[in-house]
């Protein structure tokens, strides 16, 4: 079965749209990042263009030469300038990253009992890395479109269900574990929608690259996708790995059965997985403190 996002089904587009309007947070994108979208757009603008727009906000500007200069991406001088950094990494590469600053610096004050800020974002920091360093693997890769920002802005959509209806989210967490059932479908039948569909019609309102999109929506199953399907399909996978914490080879083991269903459109050889999660969790810390620092 295959979606139109832009037609969300109504039997929970109702919900959705309750959770979603009267939150200036949540009704539109961050200026900058539209900004950054219109010299993306125009053929006459430059890298210096990007550099001013991006330089209005010191602590973006610091943020993104940290993660720049960070062993994660291992450039063998020091980048000191946001114009040199989009002459390296590419504008497109730019824009990523200043969308993953600005999400989590909105999104890092939605006020909620049920998890961490530092919790959720560990979550979704080892998430995005985990899915950077599998596309690596994936002899598809070259296909693939920013599947570090699609892994952490995967999980977006909980801190909203959990800041607006804490108790219904209380209620799918219980019957998740009381009955057994992967907490999507608890989810599902205690509000209606998940957290997944919640965020893939967030990330539409806000006019957010369609990948992103597409994996929220199509978030475990892949094979729905019209388009981007080896990036559903991989962002799937480095979510089931983050979410269940799986760190060596035996914990590996114990979940690889429903870790299949992914690899196989990816044609990812299970013997290639610990060193994905290996390599991931090397640069974690790293990756963490440049965009949490200061």
């Amino acid at each position: 079965m295959t979606h139109s996002f832009g037609n969300i089904p109504q039997s929970f587009q109702l919900g959705i749209e309750t959770l979603l309007t009267g939150d200036v947070k949540l009704a539109s994108p961050p200026e900058i990042y539209l900004k950054i979208n219109e010299i993306l757009d125009d053929p006459a603008k430059t890298p210096r263009d990007a550099e001013q727009v991006i330089q209005y906000d010191p602590g973006l500007s610091a943020r993104l030469l940290r993660l720049v200069n960070s062993a994660f991406y291992g450039f063998p001088g020091q980048i000191t300038s946001i114009s040199r950094a989009i002459t390296i990494l590419g504008i497109r590469e730019l824009r990523d990253l200043v969308l993953a600053t600005v999400v989590m610096e909105r999104f890092g004050h939605l006020p909620n009992t049920l998890m961490t800020m530092r919790e959720f974002w560990r979550l979704s920091v080892r998430l995005a890395l985990l899915a950077k360093v599998m596309q690596k693997h994936v002899a598809q890769s070259g296909r693939m479109e920013s599947v570090f920002l699609c892994g952490l802005l995967h999980e977006i959509g909980r801190l909203v269900i959990y800041a607006k209806i804490p108790e219904l989210a209380r209620a799918a967490m219980l019957l998740s574990e009381q009955q057994s059932v992967e907490e999507t479908d608890a989810e599902r039948a205690v509000y209606g929608f998940d957290h997944y569909q919640l965020a893939a019609e967030l990330a539409r309102r806000w006019n957010l690259p369609p990948v992103i999109v597409t994996t929220l929506y199509c978030h475990g199953h892949p094979e729905d996708a019209e388009s981007f399907d080896l990036e559903t399909a991989l962002v799937s996978l480095a979510c089931r790995l983050s979410l269940d914490e799986v760190r060596t080879p035996q914990q590996l083991e114990a979940v690889l059965p429903g870790l299949r269903k992914f690899m196989e459109p990816l044609r990812l050889d299970s013997g290639r997985l610990p060193r994905i999660v290996a390599e991931a969790d090397e640069n974690f810390e790293t990756v963490f403190r440049a965009f949490f620092q200061g």
